[in-house]
């Protein structure tokens, strides 16, 4: 038996971003609108949300403290203001860490204790606050899934953070929101959003609806992400991205994801690289490491990535290179100085996501400290 979940409502399309006062209405008068420091107001995202959500007669309160990994003492101070302001709804506005950042203070506004209690383990009993989440950005689909990615500072390490009550009850993913992202940025976002597409589709709790988006989504990074690279206005290039981080979302929010999104919460955590950065350059090593255990779905995946129906696993793997180069993203870590006892971390450390257990194939904490060797050796 499997099951299939995504938010309530999800409005796709240009302007998407003006149905937020229409929903957030129906949701509660008072709403605490979380977004990082700068980038939501600096492109004007900011003032289309609060206009929007005065015309529909919803007060909100500014909490832009988000930092570019949410820290669970933000996650904490967010949740606090949301009791003290009486807010009984909650939008988070921006990329990953907004939006992560939103999910969890919207479920701690109703919750005990602190996040970092449900991050080392404690059970959650109970939805959070009604969520809306708009994505500023094309990868980490952060609206559409039920995942939190928070850093934990005492112990160094980013764990994501899931519950089936933590759907937003509204997701808007606005491609108009995503044309002011420089080419790093695109680059970053949109190899988080292949390396969703590609781990959910190889992913052991795969069926076929996230198999069918899962494709779909790697043939649209394919076919877009260079362009949207190139010229950041290229409207069919961003509305293609943006469909593909989306439909990635719903794939990997119902699948599970693979190895690599192990791997890189504490290479971003310790050295402080990008996520979508960070999966791009451990993105083929993985799948090579996956080569004996899923073969024939690489042969596929690799299909969607060339065009070629007749494309061998191999040609994939080598299509993705390709790609992050084009991007002017590091294929590896060989530029990074790690030491053996950073090493033996990061090998360990990578197996603690839950994402691990489903990546097609069985992994050592051996198995990860070659894989990362490898990597670090170009």
């Amino acid at each position: 038996m499997h099951e299939f979940r995504v938010p309530g409502v999800i409005h796709f399309g240009w302007g998407a971003v003006e149905k937020v006062g229409q929903e957030a209405a129906r949701l509660g008068k008072r709403a605490l609108l979380v977004t990082g420091r700068s980038a939501a107001r600096r492109t004007g995202a900011l003032d289309k949300v609060e206009r929007s959500l005065s015309a529909s007669g919803v007060e909100s309160v500014l909490f832009d403290r988000v930092e570019s990994d949410p820290s669970s003492g933000t996650v904490d101070q967010g949740a606090a203001m949301a009791r003290e302001e009486k807010c009984d709804l909650v939008i988070g506005l921006g990329g990953g860490s907004p939006m992560d950042a939103a999910r969890a203070i919207a479920a701690m506004a109703v919750m005990e204790g602190s996040i970092l209690d449900y991050l080392r383990g404690k059970p959650i009993d109970r939805p959070g606050l009604p969520l809306i989440n708009i994505s500023m950005t094309a990868g980490t689909a952060s609206e559409i899934t039920p995942v939190s990615v928070v850093l934990d500072e005492e112990r160094r390490l980013k764990f994501g953070i899931k519950s089936p009550l933590w759907f937003a009850r509204v997701a808007i993913t606005d491609p108009e929101l995503t044309v002011s992202m420089p080419p790093r940025l695109t680059a970053a976002t949109g190899l988080d959003t292949l390396t969703h597409a590609i781990e959910s589709y190889l992913s052991t709790r795969a069926t076929v609806p996230t198999e069918a988006l899962a494709i779909k989504a790697v043939r649209l990074a394919a076919r877009h992400l260079r362009a949207a690279f190139r010229d950041g206005a290229d409207r069919e290039a961003r509305e293609g991205m943006a469909m593909a981080s989306m439909t990635a979302g719903m794939a990997f929010a119902n699948s599970g994801l693979g190895l690599v999104h192990g791997l890189v919460h504490p290479l971003g955590a310790r050295w402080k690289i990008a996520h979508g950065e960070a999966c791009g350059r451990l993105l083929a090593y993985v799948m090579e490491f996956n080569l004996p255990a899923a073969g024939e779905k690489l042969a596929e995946i690799a299909a969607a990535l060339t065009g070629r129906p007749e494309a061998s696993p191999e040609e994939g793997i080598a299509a993705v290179r390709s790609l992050v180069s084009d991007l002017g993203v590091p294929c590896g870590i060989s530029d990074l100085t790690i030491s053996e006892e950073e090493m033996a971390a990061l090998a360990r450390d990578g197996l603690l996501s839950g994402s691990v257990k489903t990546n097609p194939r069985p992994v050592s904490e051996s198995d990860s400290r070659e894989l990362l060797e490898r990597a670090h050796r170009g």
